[in-house]
């Protein structure tokens, strides 16, 4: 299994004579405790976000801040997760795409997905609710815009003519196209025409068992490679007495932030009654197929039954309910020393 971590905003610091600093620490520190890969979302004309809150985490222009951080790395994988694809002309992100993949030998992972904010689309005159069929088309121009050799499309949004995308990819190597699915059609978008699937992390996991096994099989019959990205909730503490106790109440905010905004994910009755419901509901009989929560040993054994039930090529470590940076960084240490050598292969 390998494990990414979240390229947070939150961690530029827009006051020094080196906003970035801290973040380049941050994923030299990270590398180097053997994390694989290094994810960020995508927002445009937005201040906040629901994952955010009142300050936005995720970039309006994601390509272009992963550039100066893939520089200064040398190993980690850098992936979007997810990038709204169909609110960009495919040839712009290509001719980005293949450059990043040149300048990092091929360290780029494109996550796409449709997103679910009209105004994303709309303030740049793409319309809105014919999103899901332009991503169609554009993971189609990508697959031959990406090659570097001259090619033509005709489709119903796009039309191509002797088009070459400069640079050229490196030799040997293909871009790797995930896509963020929260949806029955979209995981089965993500099997049809993707190499990956980049599962959310409200779906409880006795209940995504299930959509795996049929992306899987999905995958095979059309010829696609399976690459499944985890999300999780993650939550480290050294003893069971530091435990955040409002850890679940920020994760509840996050979830109805989104249900607000219009991303309503597929979740179990229990999770939907808690969030949208004011059931009430312990920690402890929340987490468990929900969230990597606990302890170090906690969060192993929670793991292994994560491994047991669809055995992930990667899990991506969300902060939804730990969302002060420095915590963060505190749990990530802790979570690489004790838990993450259990899961190596």
């Amino acid at each position: 299994m390998k494990f990414g971590i979240m390229v947070n905003r939150q961690m530029i610091d827009r006051s020094s004579s080196d906003p970035y600093g801290p973040l380049y620490s941050y994923l030299n520190e990270m590398e180097d405790l053997g994390y694989d890969l290094a994810w960020c979302g995508h927002h445009r004309f937005s201040d906040r976000t629901a994952f955010g809150g009142e300050t936005a985490t995720e970039p309006s222009a994601p390509l272009a801040m992963l550039a100066p951080l893939m520089a200064r790395t040398r190993t980690m994988e850098f992936a979007t997760n997810i990038m709204l694809v169909p609110a960009h002309h495919p040839l712009e992100l290509a001719e980005q795409i293949n450059t990043l993949q040149e300048m990092s030998n091929n360290r780029f992972v494109l996550g796409a997905g449709i997103g679910y904010k009209p105004n994303e689309f709309e303030n740049v005159g793409w319309d809105f609710k014919s999103r899901a069929r332009r991503m169609e088309e554009c993971i189609a121009i990508l697959r031959l815009a990406l090659r570097g050799e001259e090619f033509s499309f005709e489709g119903r949004y796009f039309q191509l003519e002797n088009v070459t995308v400069t640079p050229p990819p490196l030799p040997g190597r293909e871009t790797r196209i995930w896509i963020g699915a929260v949806s029955e059609p979209a995981m089965q978008r993500a099997a049809r025409i993707a190499d990956g699937w980049e599962a959310s992390f409200a779906d409880h996991m006795l209940d995504l068992a299930d959509k795996v096994r049929r992306y899987r099989a999905m995958a095979a019959e059309h010829g696609r490679p399976a690459t499944l990205a985890l999300m999780r909730d993650v939550h480290v503490a050294p003893s069971r007495d530091r435990i955040d106790p409002t850890f679940l109440e920020k994760v509840i905010k996050v979830w109805q932030d989104y249900g607000e905004l219009g991303a309503m994910p597929d979740r179990d009755a229990e999770s939907s009654e808690v969030v949208f419901g004011g059931k009430e509901i312990s920690l402890e009989e929340f987490a468990p197929h929900r969230a990597v929560v606990g302890t170090p040993d906690d969060c192993i054994r929670e793991l292994a039954s994560i491994r047991d039930l669809v055995d992930p090529e990667y899990l991506f470590i969300t902060p939804t309910g730990v969302p002060d940076p420095e915590q963060q960084v505190a749990e990530l240490r802790l979570f690489a020393r004790e838990v993450m050598p259990h899961f190596r292969d």
